[in-house]
């Protein structure tokens, strides 16, 4: 069930998809883009709203998604809960993301 640990600004699939996120009170913006099976990179950013393609982007302070969600008390299921119940509809998504 989405909890709104992870709040999203936005979420964009692709072959590189692409997550603008805060998470609970925190209000620092991480950019995560998924890779795959390759990975993915997380980055942190000062500009709310949608992510653009110049936006200025900050090394991130944790190495990956699952290490910045472990230190804030989430988890990368949950992550995709809350993902699916903000963007599901709009992206055509479910829990399986």
């Amino acid at each position: 069930m989405a909890r709104n640990d992870t709040f999203f600004e936005w979420a964009d699939g692709g072959s590189t998809s692409v997550y603008k996120f805060r998470i609970k009170d925190n209000p620092a913006l991480y950019v995560w883009f998924d890779f795959g099976k390759a990975g993915g990179a997380l980055y942190r950013t000062a500009n709310p709203g949608p992510y653009r393609v110049d936006e200025p982007l900050i090394a991130a302070d944790f190495p990956t998604l699952d290490d910045l969600l472990g230190a804030r008390g989430t988890t990368r299921a949950q992550w995709r809960r809350d993902l699916a119940a903000q963007f599901g509809e709009r992206l055509g998504w479910d829990n399986g993301v």
